[in-house]
């Protein structure tokens, strides 16, 4: 009983989210229709990305959508047991709550879940890419799949640290 217990140590992946915290600027467009002819609502957001120890980045992005004030909190980290990084999602205009698992092949992090959709009154599966353009520049794209299995593009966010 007077083994010492060894607490995790962080890894090359944890570090390369800890790279993430700092205030960005976001360009967004928000895809409202499924027919690539629809063009995006625009618009200009703010997301604050801090660490939360070694392992885990907590975020908070701010914006106006459609005329209302919009946040949204996610958390980031790497599960070095499954080799993957998770992921979670909660907003202030929707009641759903995303969990996301994925992998990072070069510069690419893409991740997937399954969650409710308040449109369709089903749940739907989603997809998200994130790519890492420089350390100061990242795009964010999510996808939701339509119950023909197309994809539907949900949002673009381009980040450029502030």
């Amino acid at each position: 009983m007077s083994q010492q217990m060894e607490f995790p140590t962080p890894t090359a992946e944890h570090a390369g989210l800890q790279e993430r915290a700092g205030v960005w600027k976001v360009q967004s467009s928000f895809y409202m229709d499924p027919d690539p002819a629809t063009p995006p609502m625009v618009a200009e957001a703010k997301e604050t990305v801090e660490t939360f120890g070694p392992f885990w980045t907590r975020s908070v992005y701010e914006s106006d959508f459609m005329g209302q004030p919009f946040r949204g909190q996610a958390t980031l980290g790497y599960d070095p047991e499954n080799e993957e990084y998770v992921s979670t999602w909660i907003d202030t205009m929707s009641p759903t709550f995303f969990h996301f698992r994925g992998k990072l092949e070069g510069d690419t992090l893409e991740m997937k879940g399954r969650a409710f959709d308040c449109m369709s009154k089903m749940e739907a599966n989603y997809r998200t890419t994130e790519v890492l353009r420089s350390p100061d520049e990242r795009v964010f794209e999510m996808f939701m799949e339509l119950p023909d299995g197309n994809e539907f593009r949900m949002m673009t966010h381009v980040y450029t640290r502030a």
